[in-house]
């Protein structure tokens, strides 16, 4: 028996559809833990520059140490590896057979493996990049989880702190803690993502729908440098010594500015995915919130770092409180800068590619379908896509001003609104720690804040989709 011919990769031919079970919660699982890598990573790098300009970390020039930026460089490495090795390219093998009078009924294909068809067939057989749509779970589990695991902490935690159960509390508090904290500061963000990718409904596959939220997380890496090491010693440099004196100004003048230059960096290296005012909202409000995650890992894992009952507390007022303010908040902020960039790429080259419409990575289509029915699905939340005009009125809204079309006074409002809202918790935390009253005081105002932050995201979202064409009646 002669040996079959082997047959040559080939590009795929046009129209070629392809398509993938659906699986959101996978995608949540594979993000969660590369944040995870990624805030390790960006913990382990930043002590390069601290070995070199501050090691005994007085905000003042020198000593280096180099051996300590050595350390921060080989620690890096394995982590580095496994980021690239999470988000290396995923290949599928198509193999194509149709009958042909002058086919053959054995095909060699790589591998050493044979393809043996009972008629005569001509094989083709192609390796395409592996882009299926974006695939997230519908918001209204996501929200349910977060809630719950709220208040799985306080009902637990609380009533056997008061019970004086203090090995029953601590045993508690131990299997709480993992999970509480994964749920705490990364189910809000996907909540936010999966509401407002349906509300825009931009076709995404999910290598882009993740780049934009990884580039979120990775200007967490300069944004670090500039706020611990940068700016400190920029300002002990000026004379300002104070420890509560350097961490004010931080947090009023390094955070909004330097944070919303390195976040509207982030959507500006995505490039090609910004090309009307519609898209550059969706790159700049994922990677609000890719940044926003990587920053909620440090404060909630820091408000858990107290005794159970504390603790307990502290967990479901940090999460509440940054899931529906300081997440949203990030991601408006940075959705300012991505829509005026957007529109300003749309004005400049006018015959770009619709806002329905999506660079492919793939050459090939793909869809999805429901793993145990088998039932084609049209979105990734196609599940509830027929209330995407009820969503639609309560995300978007017309009241108030419009957004800014141009990326520096965008820019600007963004680092304003930054600004004000981290001053404001500043000075209305420490009336907080004072009585009963100042407390009352900042919920009051952090509920004032809160609205702000929303409506602006309405109005901005409401912007965008006008630009799109006729829309739903906007509130």
């Amino acid at each position: 028996m002669r040996p079959a011919p082997t047959n040559p990769l080939q590009p795929p031919p046009p129209g070629l559809m392809l398509a993938s079970p659906s699986s959101p919660w996978a995608t949540v699982r594979r993000l969660v833990w590369l944040v995870v890598v990624l805030s390790l990573l960006a913990n382990a790098l930043i002590m390069v520059p601290i070995g070199l300009l501050d090691a005994d970390f007085d905000f003042r020039p020198g000593p280096a140490n180099p051996w300590l930026s050595l350390a921060g460089g080989v620690c890096s490495l394995p982590l580095l590896l496994l980021v690239l090795m999470l988000r290396r390219p995923k290949l599928t093998h198509v193999v194509l057979a149709d009958p042909s009078a002058v086919g053959r009924h054995a095909h060699q294909l790589p591998g050493g493996r044979v393809l043996s068809t009972s008629v005569p067939t001509v094989v083709r057989h192609h390796l395409i990049r592996r882009s299926p749509p974006l695939d997230l779970p519908r918001p209204g589990p996501l929200v349910a989880l977060f809630v719950g695991s709220v208040v799985v902490v306080v009902a637990v935690l609380v009533p056997l702190g008061l019970a004086n159960a203090g090995l029953l509390q601590a045993l508690a508090f131990a299997l709480l803690f993992l999970p509480a904290w994964m749920i705490g500061f990364s189910i809000p963000v996907f909540a936010w993502w999966a509401v407002s990718s349906e509300v825009l409904h931009l076709p995404t596959d999910r290598r882009q729908g993740e780049s934009m939220l990884i580039a979120g997380m990775l200007s967490g890496f300069p944004a670090i440098a500039i706020n611990s090491l940068l700016f400190p010693m920029a300002i002990v440099a000026l004379g300002v010594t104070s420890p509560g004196t350097i961490e004010g100004l931080t947090l009023v003048l390094s955070a909004p500015v330097g944070e919303e230059v390195c976040k509207l960096g982030a959507v500006v290296l995505l490039g090609r995915l910004v090309d009307s005012g519609r898209r550059g909202l969706q790159a700049g409000f994922t990677v609000g919130l890719g940044f926003a995650m990587i920053e909620n890992l440090q404060y909630i894992f820091a408000s858990l770092l107290a005794d159970p009952t504390t603790a307990a507390f502290g967990f479901g007022f940090t999460s509440v409180l940054r899931g529906i303010g300081s997440i949203p908040g990030h991601a408006v902020w940075t959705g300012l800068g991505g829509y005026a960039l957007g529109c300003s790429r749309a004005r400049t080259n006018p015959k770009s590619v619709p806002t329905t419409s999506s660079p492919s990575t793939s050459s090939a289509g793909w869809g999805l379908f429901e793993a145990h029915s088998g039932r084609a699905l049209t979105t990734s939340t196609s599940v509830w896509s027929v209330r995407r005009e009820r969503w639609s009125g309560v995300v978007t809204s017309t009241w108030g001003p419009a957004p800014p079309v141009q990326v520096v006074p965008a820019l600007l409002v963004a680092m304003a609104f930054h600004a004000t809202w981290n001053g404001t918790s500043v000075i209305m935390s420490t009336m907080a720690e004072a009585s009963v009253a100042g407390f009352l005081a900042m919920l009051a105002v952090d509920a004032v804040l809160i609205f702000v932050v929303l409506q602006t995201g309405r109005r901005l979202f409401g912007a965008a989709l006008q630009e799109a064409g006729p829309r739903p009646a906007l509130q």
